[in-house]
């Protein structure tokens, strides 16, 4: 299936996904309500702490205003655009991709993009009041937001995918693959300036929070060629390594079967 095809395919599942999400409209309501009012009333406790505080290891408010609104639009940007991920590793375990693999289409976007999550439009507004309310609004940095938003989404979409395609080899893990695309959620909220080096380091390898959070908000205070490679180049990478594992992962489930049908 070309890539052309392929985006096609996927364009028209979103649409799908999303009137299905939205079609439930009491829930959409309440599910996008509650989690903008959860991440206002966290984003209100950095405000009340740089009331009393100048900075936080160099990092002012407009600073963290950036980062809630690049974490928490990419990660909104996830759950509307690839909310299928979190049933990647159920399917696996269960044997349910078998009905994907029945079919013509790209067995990998037909799962994530399979479904559109409400909450995910929470998100996504709290991005945008952040954004407003903050005057984060010269075309510069809005810019910057944006290709942080998109990059962040990437990151956070291929580390579910490979956290879940780990169901392949380690059997059920989808409460851990959960746990682990929440921690990752979470440390991309902080900035990173403010751990160790250790745990400054895991933050660009194990949870790549930094490709989230501390690239882009540098890039927002001030244009790098060196950060916007890095953000770019790092979103394409694990988005690729992510195919690759689960496309891997997937050659062993359809041996599994192979064996399965002749014995």
């Amino acid at each position: 299936m070309g890539v052309y095809k392929s985006l096609q395919f996927y364009l028209a599942l979103l649409k799908t996904s999303i009137k299905a999400s939205v079609s439930l409209r009491w829930n959409f309501i309440f599910e996008m309500f509650l989690m903008l009012f959860n991440n206002l009333i966290f984003f209100s406790m950095w405000w009340i702490f740089f009331l009393q505080f100048n900075d936080i290891a160099g990092w002012t408010f407009r600073d963290m205003a950036a980062l809630m609104s690049i974490g928490t639009g990419a990660y909104g940007l996830r759950q509307i655009c690839f909310g299928g991920v979190k049933s990647l590793a159920r399917y696996i375990v269960s044997g349910g991709l078998d009905s994907f693999m029945t079919q013509p289409k790209n067995i990998l976007i037909h799962i994530i993009g399979s479904k559109s999550l409400p909450n995910g439009w929470g998100q996504l507004l709290t991005s945008l009041l952040i954004v407003v309310l903050t005057g984060l609004t010269d075309l510069y940095t809005t810019s910057m937001i944006i290709l942080g938003v998109i990059c962040g989404c990437v990151v956070f979409a291929s580390m579910a995918i490979i956290s879940h395609s780990m169901a392949f080899w380690l059997g059920p893990v989808e409460t851990l693959a959960q746990k682990y695309c929440d921690s990752l959620f979470l440390f991309a909220l902080y900035p990173s300036n403010i751990y160790s080096d250790i745990l400054r380091f895991m933050m660009f390898t194990v949870l790549p929070a930094g490709l989230i959070s501390y690239l882009p908000v540098e890039l927002v205070r001030k244009f790098s060629w060196l950060y916007l490679f890095g953000i770019v180049s790092g979103a394409l990478f694990l988005g690729t390594i992510s195919f690759a594992i689960f496309y891997l992962g997937l050659k062993r489930y359809e041996s599994g079967n192979q064996v399965g049908i002749r014995a």
